[in-house]
């Protein structure tokens, strides 16, 4: 097992791209911590992964706001004493509240800070406290994950492509400040649209084709795990990767 025994926690973890790293995971041996926004889904995930309770921790917890990360990372030290695998996965693309997407020059300013302090603060706020536990044992491993649209713009996405951008840059400073911690850290692309229950949830991508969120699972698995042992700062496009492992790309008709 890849991961046999290693400690490995995912923010906005219950569903899509995150529920499947999960899975993925505690297949290959790891100890999980799930944490999303509601108790009650993380309870329900928790219950569905079906695990014994000394190998799962589940938390409620809000990556924007400082006091939940650091209440969440006090209850993985007590819990595990370490944290091998760290994946900075919470965030998303619109607020779902709006009818439509807009252009820089008309996005209200409550909509700009819900996507940058949840994409890109929240990365920071948890990749700060996982950084602490791994440098006191010296090793770990941390994912952001990214877009395609952290790398090239997009318009009437202003907000997520500045979040996406920023995790870039902000994975290519831990990676330089972390590297004598013998610590990787990578950003890692699903490579394209996943359909996920808020992707989804979207009217204009009804009808549209999608990836299957399960084409982050082999990938993640890869950074997560001793196979990438010296790999750090780079950022990794997970359908390049399956494709290049022989691994299908599936789809999602939305």
């Amino acid at each position: 097992m890849k991961l046999k025994d290693k400690v490995a926690g995912v923010t906005g973890s219950v569903r899509g791209l995150g529920w499947e790293m999960v899975q993925a995971f505690t297949e290959e041996g790891a100890k999980v911590v799930i944490c999303d926004l509601f108790q009650s889904d993380v309870d329900e995930a928790v219950t569905k992964l079906g695990l014994p309770a000394e190998k799962v921790l589940g938390l409620k917890a809000n990556v924007t706001i400082e006091h939940d990360v650091l209440r969440l990372f006090h209850r993985i030290k007590q819990k595990f004493g370490r944290l091998d695998v760290w994946v900075n996965n919470a965030g998303f693309s619109w607020p779902p509240k709006r009818p439509g997407q807009l252009e820089v020059a008309d996005i209200p300013l409550e909509d700009w800070l819900q996507i940058i302090n949840t994409n890109l603060t929240g990365t920071f706020l948890c990749g700060r406290e996982a950084l602490k536990v791994m440098r006191a044992q010296r090793s770990g491993s941390i994912i952001n994950i990214s877009s395609n649209h952290g790398r090239e713009g997009r318009a009437r996405m202003g907000p997520y492509c500045a979040s996406k951008f920023g995790i870039e840059g902000l994975t290519q400073v831990m990676a330089l400040e972390n590297s004598s911690y013998n610590i990787g850290v990578n950003a890692l692309r699903p490579g394209g649209a996943v359909a996920t229950e808020r992707h989804r949830s979207y009217p204009w991508n009804k009808g549209k084709k999608a990836l299957d969120p399960s084409v982050i699972r082999n990938c993640a698995l890869y950074l997560a795990s001793d196979q990438a042992a010296g790999i750090t700062g780079q950022s990794l496009d997970a359908c390049e990767w399956n494709r290049h492992h022989g691994i299908e790309v599936r789809y999602i008709v939305q």
